[in-house]
């Protein structure tokens, strides 16, 4: 499996995340995003020339853009009101988004100046993690209108919406295939001891065939596709810990690998130094480090991959 293209995805502590992007071959990474506070959901434009993401430097989470190298970011939406998980159709001239506008959180789609709002759910609860389907004809998203997270769609033709999964458990944060006929989602599993634990799962487009294809004992989310459909970028945690770090998993094999790169400007951005007190004052910071838990050097959210 050839790895290459470059990603964009966030890394912090909670409240303080920053967009980042890696190239996958020179494992370089590049910080575009700074400050203590909230930039989020990251996402390629189509043409890779263009990021939308999340940001609450205004206070209130809001849409911004920017280029691909982090210059020239301004806001989007100017609302005062929640924000969250903005993505890009196909034509790169509409967004999709989630927002709290009349106290619930629905789903909505704008232009990518910010004129010509539409909302598409009017549902009390929570309609969230939208994306375009790729032929432009759909809105996948998650909903809790089912009395469970759930994952359904909605038609941008007729506006129906059609529920997809019927889970006993929470299925989530739906991705097309860039060809639209698979959808790559989260499961929230419960174990034998009664602990949650996130799974990442493959459905066809209709719904059917579902099947699990990640097989971990901590966290698995935060799945997008790669821009040749033959790979599966996400996020992945050890038991017992927040530290999510990323990973790459063929769709065929079904084998997946880690992407080992330096870590080091992502834990300084955090100042997640490593202080070893009495006998450990003696010990190199790398043998300390390993007395922490991962957490402490931050945590990795929402990968996008183009090539």
């Amino acid at each position: 499996m050839e790895i290459k293209g470059k990603v964009v995805f966030s890394s912090g502590k909670q409240g303080d995340y920053d967009i980042w992007t890696l190239d996958l071959t020179s494992k370089e990474i590049k910080q575009l995003t700074s400050g203590s506070f909230w930039n989020d959901c990251p996402k390629w434009s189509p043409d890779g020339k263009k990021i939308l993401f999340i940001s609450n430097r205004t206070e209130t989470p809001e849409i911004w853009i920017m280029d691909e190298n982090g210059s020239n970011q301004a806001r989007v939406t100017n609302t005062g009101r929640w924000h969250n998980t903005p993505d890009w159709s196909r034509d790169g001239k509409q967004m999709v988004f989630c927002a709290n506008y009349d106290g619930n959180i629905d789903v909505y789609t704008m232009n990518i100046d910010g004129s010509g709002l539409v909302q598409i759910t009017d549902y009390e609860g929570m309609d969230f993690n939208p994306q375009f389907s790729p032929d432009f004809k759909t809105i996948i998203f998650t909903s809790q209108r089912s009395g469970n997270d759930d994952i359904w769609t909605y038609d941008l033709e007729t506006k129906e919406t059609k529920q997809l999964t019927t889970y006993e458990n929470k299925d989530f944060s739906p991705a097309y295939s860039p060809d639209g006929s698979l959808i790559a989602f989260v499961c929230q599993e419960t174990t034998a001891i009664g602990e949650e634990n996130l799974e990442i799962y493959l459905m066809d487009k209709e719904g059917i065939n579902r099947r699990r294809i990640t097989h971990n004992s901590g966290t698995d989310r935060y799945v997008s596709w790669s821009p040749n459909g033959e790979s599966l970028i996400y996020t992945s945690s050890k038991a017992r810990t927040t530290a999510e770090r990323l990973k790459i998993l063929d769709v065929t094999d079904l084998k997946s690998s880690n992407i080992d790169y330096d870590r080091t400007p992502l834990e300084n951005e955090i100042d997640a130094t490593t202080i070893g007190f009495g006998i450990f004052s003696i010990f190199p910071a790398a043998i300390v480090k390993k007395f922490y838990d991962e957490a402490y050097f931050g945590t990795e959210r929402f990968p996008d991959w183009k090539y």
